[in-house]
């Protein structure tokens, strides 16, 4: 049985060459990954099928197959073929390893990064412009960026990406000040 970080590397190889070439395609088997890790997540039907050794691998081929006919991807054969590999290593429970090793791969593969920015308070486009702009030349790629408000943060932002988070809110200034006394 393959583990964590052996397991993501491995199936984020498989997938970046067998994708390379078709953008297109290597987003959308981001969405599958994240679907499925939700789906494995939050539905106790499918993980109980997926986890379960009596049913046998015939049963949850059939299963795959008819799952991923009713997705829109181009090679449903590359999805089924991750799922039966995921069953057969018990890799389910890395999803979101895989998931953010292929984001990042992907990231570097497309020159783009993603960001999630969040804000104590709504901020003017013009702020939000030069955000990108500073992250933009920072990182020496094209940021890819959603805003959202968070009023727990009481003041400042949130960076995310794939690769490193930057929290300059007011709530984090605090709880660091917090620790020192």
């Amino acid at each position: 049985m393959l583990k964590g970080n052996a397991l993501a590397k491995r199936v984020v190889k498989v997938l970046l060459h067998k994708l390379a070439g078709n953008t297109a395609e290597q987003i959308r088997f981001l969405e599958f990954l994240k679907l499925v890790n939700e789906l494995y997540r939050k539905n106790k039907t499918f993980r109980d099928l997926v986890l379960n050794e009596e049913i046998p691998l015939q049963e949850k081929e059939k299963f795959f197959e008819d799952f991923v006919q009713k997705l829109d991807l181009e090679n449903k054969g590359l999805a089924k073929d991750l799922l039966v590999f995921l069953t057969k290593h018990h890799g389910f429970k890395y999803l979101s390893l895989v998931i953010r090793s292929y984001q990042y791969e992907l990231e570097n593969v497309l020159g783009t990064v993603k960001a999630e920015i969040e804000t104590a308070d709504e901020i003017s486009p013009e702020i939000r412009e030069n955000l990108v702009k500073v992250l933009e030349e920072k990182l020496g790629k094209k940021v890819e960026t959603s805003f959202r408000v968070n009023p727990e943060l009481i003041g400042g932002f949130l960076v995310r990406t794939t690769s490193f988070v930057v929290d300059a809110s007011v709530k984090n200034l605090l709880k660091e000040l917090a620790m020192k006394i």
